[in-house]
C-alpha cells in the first residue's frame, strides 16, 4: 500500500528523464483497463473519496470534478491541488474554459491527452461522447507508450488535442509540434500550453548554471519559452488564438476555484480548417 501511495502521489507530474528514474524504482498504480474508456485507479479512487470526506466544506470548488471543500491542498511542486481529483491551478482553469467557452463533449470526439494527468482524464470520464486516449514515453497513467516527437497514430486521427506543459521536457519541440499537427483532424481543436517564462524564448544550454536555476528550476526543463511560442505553434502549421481566459474572473472567483490567472489559453487548429467556434 505505501509503495502504491509514493507512485500515486509521484507518478502524475513525472515527464523528464531524471524524474523518470523514480518512475522506475515504484510498480505501476494498480490499475483496471475499462473496454471504450480510460483505465481505473481503484487505490486512487478510494484515497479521493477519502480526502474529500477529510476536508468538506463549501469554502472552494474544484472545475475538474465539480466537488466543493473547506480548502485546497498544499503542494510540494508549489501549486494548489484539489483534496478529490489532485487537479492543480492550470488544469482547473482548462476544465473550467472548456466547460465554460467551447463545445467540449456535447458532441462525439476523440481526444488524445499527450502527458496524462489523472484529475483530466477523470474529468473526461464525465462526457460520455468524448473518447479519451493518453499517451507518454514515461508516464505510469499512460494508456499508450508513444514517444510525441514519432506518434504510431494514424494522420488525422483525433478531433481534441490536450498538451499541457510537456514540450519543455522535449528535445526537439518542433518535431513534438509538426506530429501533434499531423495526427489532429483537418477539423480538430488542439490545446497546447507551455509555462511562458521569459520574453523571448531560449534554450537549457544558452543559460548559465546560475539563470537556469532561476528561471528554469526545474532539471528536466530543457529550454524556457516567451510569448514567441505563439510563432512556434504557427510554423508547425496551426492557427493560434492567445486567449486570456484567466484575466476575466475576479479576485474572489480566482480563489474560489483556484486558477492560475496569469496562464492564458493557446487554442489551435489546423490552418486548412474553419475558425474554432468560440463565442
Amino acid at each position: 500500500m505505501i509503495s502504491s501511495l509514493v507512485v500515486w502521489i509521484v507518478g502524475d507530474s513525472i515527464k523528464g528523464k531524471e524524474q523518470t528514474q523514480k518512475v522506475r524504482l515504484y510498480p505501476r498504480p494498480v490499475r483496471i483497463s475499462e473496454d471504450g474508456g480510460p483505465p481505473r485507479y481503484p487505490v486512487k479512487e478510494v484515497l479521493a473519496k477519502l480526502r474529500a470526506f477529510i476536508f468538506r466544506g463549501d469554502g472552494v470548488e474544484c472545475p475538474c470534478c465539480g466537488k466543493t471543500f473547506s480548502h485546497f491542498l498544499f503542494s510540494p511542486y508549489y501549486t494548489a491541488r484539489c483534496p478529490f481529483c489532485l487537479s492543480m491551478e492550470r488544469y482547473r482553469l482548462l476544465c473550467k474554459f472548456l466547460r465554460d467557452e467551447t463545445d467540449f463533449g456535447k458532441r462525439e470526439m476523440r481526444l488524445l491527452e499527450v502527458g496524462p494527468d489523472w484529475s483530466f482524464q477523470e474529468f473526461c470520464r464525465d462526457f460520455e461522447k468524448v473518447e479519451y486516449t493518453s499517451a507518454d514515453l514515461f508516464s505510469p497513467l499512460a494508456m499508450e507508450r508513444i514517444d510525441i516527437r514519432n506518434m504510431d497514430f494514424e494522420s488525422s486521427s483525433f478531433d481534441f488535442i490536450i498538451c499541457y506543459h510537456v514540450l519543455e521536457h522535449i528535445d526537439d519541440d518542433m518535431k513534438a509540434l509538426r506530429e501533434l499537427h499531423r495526427v489532429l483532424k483537418p477539423d480538430g481543436q488542439a490545446i497546447i500550453q507551455v509555462p511562458i517564462q521569459v520574453p523571448q524564448t531560449v534554450e537549457r544550454d544558452e543559460l548559465g548554471k546560475k539563470e537556469q536555476e532561476e528561471i528554469l528550476k526545474w532539471p528536466d526543463h530543457l529550454r524556457a519559452y516567451g510569448p514567441d511560442f505563439r510563432e512556434r505553434l504557427e510554423n508547425s502549421g496551426f492557427d493560434v488564438r492567445v486567449i486570456p481566459f484567466g484575466k476575466k474572473f475576479s479576485p474572489e472567483e480566482i480563489e474560489r476555484f483556484g486558477l492560475s490567472s496569469e496562464e492564458d489559453i493557446y487554442f489551435c487548429t489546423k490552418r486548412e480548417a474553419e475558425a474554432a467556434k468560440l463565442p
